[in-house]
């Protein structure tokens, strides 16, 4: 029985990420870059005005007072997108919107509510400093700056600046396919009646609400008695569809328990089996080529445990994410805990952000493996390592979020 921490490099140990595609923009939210991005052009583009106002030359109104003020001539207007088109001369100033282009020579803009309009002159009273309210080209960013690494997984603030730039198509890593098979006799479809002696199977359609929120296309998915040659030749067709093969059940040790026979059978190579961990203790993990094969317990909370702590991982590894992210945080433990369990434990709970910014968490009243019901109430796991130990309340302990936070928007 090996820890999490060595199952983990062991499971993603030589995983490399699967080729190239070329996608619109529009697509790529929760995709990897296959290559780093750099800007093309300033942004802005342009000095463009910060506020509605009149842009005028500087010079012009340095012997500005209010007893002797200035009188420039309004030649013209410049809105967005339509510019004034000619150079500012001495003794002019342009009505200008917010987001237009400055004329050649403006060297700043006087906010409309500070201007004193007479017919078609501007009244200046005082001084404008120079550059005051004009955003400068290149004010954001710079031609041939470099905006993003390769192996950045895109997300909804990148977006806008990719957009803004015509980042358009990109080059990411195409995604992994997952096949999914839950193992057992007593298995019927989720929505159909239920028979003596029979559940319905909740692991499949609980683990591909999950891969579709992640983004992850999921081509084949079955349910294979607890018949050797009918699990191997699922096992045979899953692998034939997907990068990654996710089973649920019959990895333990019952006479019924036929996952690893099967895996011999088709020449798998098991990289692990049991992990020190409760749930999820007789996880498994095996390659056949470049493909995975996950052998997760059947028990429901076991499945999400493996599903966040391993197959998320791997997943985002073979998509080409290089930028660590911890899955877990920081949250004050609301009620005293006694762990008697020497395996590393992961509770149903509830995380809450707090007023003050901080994190709380509570296990849920009922624990168990296979309790879909403290699951439902739950939004987190509470992770305590191996080793027995007291948690007073109030102790900052780890966190596995698997849902919103109340309080979190």
């Amino acid at each position: 029985m090996i820890s999490i921490e060595e199952a983990l490099t062991k499971v993603l140990n030589g995983v490399a990420p699967l080729g190239v595609e070329s996608i619109d923009l529009m697509e790529c939210t929760g995709r990897v870059l296959a290559e780093p991005l750099y800007a093309p052009h300033d942004l802005p583009p342009f000095d463009n005005a910060a506020m509605d106002g009149y842009a005028l030359r500087v010079e012009d109104t340095r012997q500005a007072t209010p007893d002797t003020p200035v009188s420039l001539r309004i030649v013209g207007e410049a809105a967005a997108g339509r510019g004034y088109g000619a150079p500012l001369q001495p003794g002019e100033a342009v009505l200008i919107n917010t987001g237009a282009p400055v004329p050649a020579h403006a060297a700043a803009v006087l906010p409309l509510e500070q201007a004193q309009v007479h017919d078609q002159w501007l009244i200046i009273s005082e001084p404008v400093k120079p550059a005051d309210h004009i955003r400068r080209k290149g004010l954001d960013v710079q031609a041939g700056m470099k905006l993003l690494e390769a192996g950045t997984r895109l997300q909804q603030p990148h977006i806008g600046l990719l957009a803004a730039l015509g980042l358009t198509p990109l080059k990411v890593y195409r995604r992994p396919r997952v096949a999914i098979i839950t193992t057992g006799n007593e298995l019927l479809p989720y929505d159909a009646p239920l028979r003596p002696d029979s559940i319905r199977d909740s692991n499949s359609v609980m683990v591909l609400q999950w891969l579709r929120a992640w983004g992850i296309p999921c081509p084949f998915r079955s349910m294979a008695p607890d018949e050797l040659p009918a699990l191997t030749e699922r096992i045979e067709q899953a692998l034939s569809e997907a990068e990654v093969v996710l089973l649920t059940g019959g990895v333990s040790v019952g006479r019924h328990d036929l996952v690893q026979a099967a895996l011999q059978q088709i020449g798998a190579e098991v990289v692990f089996w049991r992990v020190n961990i409760k749930p999820g203790k007789p996880l498994l993990f095996a390659r056949h080529g470049n493909q995975a094969i996950f052998g997760l317990p059947g028990n429901p909370l076991a499945v999400v445990v493996g599903l966040y702590l391993f197959v998320r991982s791997y997943l985002a590894a073979q998509e080409g994410e290089t930028v660590e992210r911890s899955c877990f945080l920081r949250a004050r433990l609301n009620t005293p805990i006694h762990k008697k369990e020497s395996r590393a434990e992961f509770l149903t709970a509830y995380l809450r952000a707090e007023p003050d910014g901080t994190l709380s968490i509570t296990p849920t009243p009922a624990q168990g493996s296979s309790l879909l019901g403290a699951l439902a109430q739950a939004n987190a796991f509470l992770y305590l390592p191996a080793g027995e130990s007291d948690y007073p309340a109030g102790t900052l302990v780890r966190a596995l979020p698997i849902a919103p936070m109340e309080g979190y928007r």
